[in-house]
């Protein structure tokens, strides 16, 4: 479990539980197929970008109590400006 945050929500940070390490193949500016694994900050940023690419915020994967605080805390800091 790692505190997240993003620019999307900003300002707001949870705890999010995600998978310790991960394997991604992409490929690179040349267009060569490649892989990855790693784990650690890395494999949670990885995670953290993919959910982007698939439409999600990294407060889809915290409870709905948590996430219903965090959007309410965001709505007040939104209009403080």
């Amino acid at each position: 479990e790692m505190e997240e945050g993003c620019l999307s929500i900003p300002q707001i940070n949870e705890k999010v539980t995600r998978k310790e390490w991960v394997r991604v193949r992409y490929q690179d500016m040349d267009g060569k197929e490649c892989e990855l694994e790693t784990d650690g900050l890395l494999a949670v940023c990885i995670q953290h970008e993919l959910d982007h690419l698939n439409g999600r915020l990294f407060i889809d994967h915290i409870s709905p109590l948590k996430r219903e605080r965090a959007l309410k805390k965001y709505d007040k800091l939104q209009k403080r400006g």
